[in-house]
């Protein structure tokens, strides 16, 4: 299907509980930078921790307004311009139900318009969720504290990671509401990131480190660890059975920690698919045609998002100081996020400009995660009051 996704973010991540967390759901956790990189620094990446945890999604920040360019006035002075606001897109935000009336974020939809994220508890943990015809129904865990949901797919399954009796981090399955174990996966903890078909990618670690991160596809009961340098990441796959992922994440006292690579994988054979001419790239999502949508430091030091399609990366025109792109429908739709500026957008295609995704009433800031081929797109809003707080949401 699409991302996962994610900041990435990605979701939610398990294990060191903070009440009150709110998830990062505009990167993947423990994947890619969760925080949201300004246009002068490189994005700073997580330390995986020994057991995922739900990373707090830092409040709001008022958006920085671009240095304006000086025009000559007819006596010499330079006079002040500022850039045309980006438009808005034509659509409606629709803020979904909670449980205990707390935060949730959303990380998925499928055709059917079921939508798949987690949401906190009143006792500050959090559960996989999902949402039918607007209603939530809790998806539990595998008899822990936490869980949380990934991705689903067209027939209904739902992946993501839920904690056992003993706190440890599986990757897991809801199939009909029902919790499947799918295991570590041969490491101290694992995430399921994304399914399609009969296909389940996502990340174990052997290792509490970045270079300790290996990405695993899952066909059936036949798993398979792709063949890539460590600190690798699987994020999104396809009905075709193409993966779209990053590897080279490397520990914070490696002497070049920044060599992290996109890539596509199909059948044993990997192709890493370049960057804008930077140092580094990062695939977020793919869609049914291969194309693939991430972020990528481009030859002059800019973060910018990218657009693949299966033999050339360009970069999505925005005015957007820190864009992520994190997901690709079949129609070409991308969404994505204003990093700087904390606020979900999109692409119409790929050649088009980025235009705002609406922000429901009092809300002050947003993130879209995922999009599926109706051009429903999901993500998170973010609130101040009463305090500080995320919300699941769809534009549509």
């Amino acid at each position: 299907m699409r991302t996962r996704t994610a900041l990435a973010t990605g979701g939610v991540v398990l294990g060191m509980l903070l009440a009150g967390a709110v998830p990062a759901v505009a990167s993947r956790p423990d994947d890619r930078p969760t925080s949201r990189p300004t246009e002068a620094t490189r994005p700073p990446r997580p330390k995986p921790t020994a057991s995922p945890s739900p990373t707090s999604t830092p409040p709001p920040t008022a958006t920085a307004t671009p240095s304006p360019t000086g025009t000559p006035s007819p006596t010499g002075t330079p006079t002040a311009t500022t850039p045309a606001p980006m438009p808005t897109a034509d659509l409606t935000a629709v803020v979904l139900p909670s449980l205990d009336g707390l935060s949730t974020s959303a990380s998925d939809v499928n055709g059917q318009g079921v939508v798949a994220g987690s949401a906190r508890l009143a006792s500050g943990y959090w559960h996989a969720v999902r949402w039918v015809d607007g209603r939530i129904e809790d998806l539990g865990t595998l008899g822990g504290l936490n869980s949380q949901a990934e991705a689903i797919d067209e027939l209904g399954r739902i992946v993501g990671t839920s904690q056992d009796a003993e706190g440890r981090s599986h990757a897991v399955a809801w199939v009909d509401g029902r919790i499947q174990d799918l295991g570590l996966t041969g490491g101290i903890f694992s995430i399921a990131y994304d399914t399609a078909g009969d296909r389940v990618v996502g990340v174990y670690h052997v290792t509490d480190s970045f270079s300790g991160r290996r990405a695993f596809v899952r066909t059936g009961d036949t798993e398979v660890t792709i063949d890539v340098p460590p600190g690798a990441s699987a994020t999104a796959v396809n009905d075709a059975g193409m993966v779209a992922g990053t590897y080279g994440w490397q520990d914070w006292d490696d002497p070049a920690p920044d060599d992290y690579q996109a890539f596509v994988w199909r059948d044993g054979v990997t192709r890493p698919i370049g960057t804008l001419g930077g140092a580094t790239s990062t695939a977020n999502g793919i869609n049914d045609l291969g194309q693939v949508v991430g972020t990528s430091w481009t030859a002059d030091g800019v973060f910018a998002a990218f657009f693949w399609d299966g033999s050339t990366m360009r970069r999505l025109a925005t005015t957007a100081l820190s864009p992520t792109a994190q997901a690709v429908n079949d129609s070409g739709l991308v969404v994505g996020t204003e990093g700087h500026g904390d606020r979900a957008m999109i692409w119409p295609d790929p050649s088009a400009s980025s235009q705002l995704l609406p922000l429901p009433s009092d809300a002050v800031g947003s993130r879209a995660i995922n999009v599926n081929d109706q051009g429903v797109i999901v993500g998170q809003v973010d609130y101040l009051s009463p305090s500080w707080h995320g919300r699941a949401v769809v534009w549509r």
